[in-house]
């Protein structure tokens, strides 16, 4: 009995130690495809992914902006330079966390800067929409594709007061 415990030990840890190595590779496995998950998304992909429910839109446009061409139909705006916008920004990611979250702005200048900085937090599930509204090297553009806008009273009407998707 003994010496049948004395190598039944040797192997249980090697079984634990298998095991242990094999969840560590799903694991790596798992985050390498989480990094994979492209970061930049084009005009029409965010339109339809906004339209199906997948993705929360931030317009970090100014008000003027948005008064201006109007805001992407389904997006949220809020305002980059408004002083709460880190609030602002960090309720929405802390109550949406089962939403992807893009930003889109004029050109892809400020989008970009805002996906660069909240990545370095290591926020996951975000994306540039670097075509922005005017267009860009990325692509034309919300506006010249033709894709659907509200007004920025429409905008700011439906914008949850909690920052929560429904």
């Amino acid at each position: 009995m003994l010496r049948e415990t004395l190598i039944a030990a040797p192997m249980i840890h090697i079984a634990k130690t298998r095991l242990i190595a094999l969840f560590q590779v799903v694991a790596l496995l798992f985050a390498t495809a989480a990094l994979a998950e492209p970061q930049t998304m084009s005009v029409e992909q965010a339109n339809a992914a906004v339209q199906s429910g997948e993705l929360i839109l931030l317009d970090v446009r100014t008000p003027g902006e948005w008064k201006e061409t109007g805001v992407p139909k389904g997006a949220w705006p809020v305002n980059l330079q408004d002083k709460d916008f880190g609030k602002k920004l960090s309720a929405i990611l802390n109550r949406n966390p089962d939403k992807k979250i893009g930003f889109i702005c004029r050109t892809g200048n400020r989008s970009g800067y805002v996906f660069k900085a909240v990545q370095k937090y290591g926020v996951q599930n975000i994306v540039d929409v670097s075509e922005g509204m005017a267009g860009s090297a990325a692509g034309p553009g919300w506006l010249k594709t033709g894709l659907p806008t509200v007004s920025d009273k429409e905008a700011l009407a439906a914008l949850p007061t909690d920052f929560t998707a429904k």
